[in-house]
């Protein structure tokens, strides 16, 4: 059985950084957002972490032609719908519904082909998926057709919400500049409470792992060394560095990392947020935690 190494939260919340420590362990390789391949290789408009365009990446192009092989009355514009349709707050808590009725058994089947081709196309047992998606991971769960082990990574409302500020570029879109969404304040709010709540209902369906960012950059070492006793993977935390990849999506450091991964302190001073903005931001997040 493949094991997925599902990193779960909010965006801006160091999953990238996460993403290039895990995929030091044996037998694994980090593919990145999975649940925006139906979108990202069929428009054929962005590069694959490995730097070659997604449409024609030597693994994308290999599952993408086997999941048609091995299903004939594929859709994939029915498809991403499906995957959208999940997606919505409102309806992810009826996913073990959904997947009982017949207009959704070709959706599972797909998926199950996507994530086994990967393993099988790459030789690799161990599969870091950095979709960040709440509903992606109970999905994931409920299919019950790998060993699925979910890390809750959280970081600061604060951090995440000066983060959400930035002006930043995607690199994987090489032949056009596309932005990162600025959030405002209430979606931000919205978002990161709302996957919080989410959460807990994955992390009663299987293995689950609560990380906050900021402890892990504090103590990178100790939190290593327990991510490894979670996901029973060995994790040489004396020699971390950036491996090759196959990531969709992601954030712009995974463009350029070095050779050697540097885990810092985490950033103290938030100057693009007000200091009422900061200060509600704060509290909101301090409230949160008797959630």
């Amino acid at each position: 059985m493949i094991q997925i190494v599902y990193i779960m939260g909010d965006g801006r919340s160091g999953s990238t950084l996460l993403d290039s420590v895990l995929s030091n362990a044996n037998h694994s390789i980090s593919i990145g957002e999975c649940h925006r391949f139906w979108l990202r290789f069929y428009e054929a408009k962005s590069n694959c972490g490995c730097g070659e365009p997604i449409a024609i990446c030597p693994l994308w192009k290999q599952v993408g032609k086997k999941i048609a092989e091995q299903h004939p009355s594929y859709d994939v514009s029915q498809f991403l719908k499906q995957v959208r349709q999940i997606q919505l707050y409102q309806n992810y808590k009826h996913i073990p519904e959904l997947l009982q009725q017949d207009e959704w058994q070709l959706f599972k089947e797909v998926v199950k082909t996507f994530y086994t081709a990967i393993s099988e196309i790459t030789a690799k047992q161990v599969l870091i998926d950095s979709s960040k998606s709440v509903a992606w991971a109970y999905l994931l769960q409920e299919l019950n057709f790998a060993d699925v082990r979910v890390i809750h990574l959280e970081r600061s409302l604060t951090a995440v919400a000066n983060s959400w500020k930035k002006e930043v570029s995607l690199p994987e879109y090489v032949d056009s500049k596309v932005m990162m969404p600025i959030k405002s304040n209430l979606v931000i709010v919205k978002s990161w409470l709302k996957i919080k709540l989410m959460a807990k209902r994955v992390q009663k369906n299987g293995s689950y792992y609560f990380l906050s960012y900021e402890s892990f950059c504090k103590q990178p070492n100790n939190y290593i060394d327990e991510l490894s006793q979670f996901l029973e993977l060995d994790l040489n935390k004396a020699e971390l560095r950036s491996q090759p990849n196959h990531a969709i999506g992601g954030n712009p450091m995974r463009a350029g990392l070095t050779a050697d991964i540097q885990i810092n302190e985490p950033a103290t001073k938030f100057k693009l947020l007000s200091r009422i903005e900061r200060s509600i931001f704060g509290f909101i997040y301090i409230l949160s935690k008797t959630i």
